[in-house]
């Protein structure tokens, strides 16, 4: 499970980019989903400072 509590949520990310999650999804549209979040997590971070 989890270890870190993320301040996104991979599902609303995916949503937003218009994204179903899975294997039947290309790696490029999995790994958008990865990226938004990265980019997410540290616009909070920053928001925050």
């Amino acid at each position: 499970m989890a270890k870190y509590k993320l301040p996104v949520n991979k599902q609303s990310v995916a949503s937003e980019l218009n994204v179903n999650l899975g294997p039947d999804t290309s790696a490029r549209q999995n790994g958008s989903v990865g990226g938004s979040m990265v980019k997410k997590t540290f616009e909070y971070i920053n928001s925050r400072i």
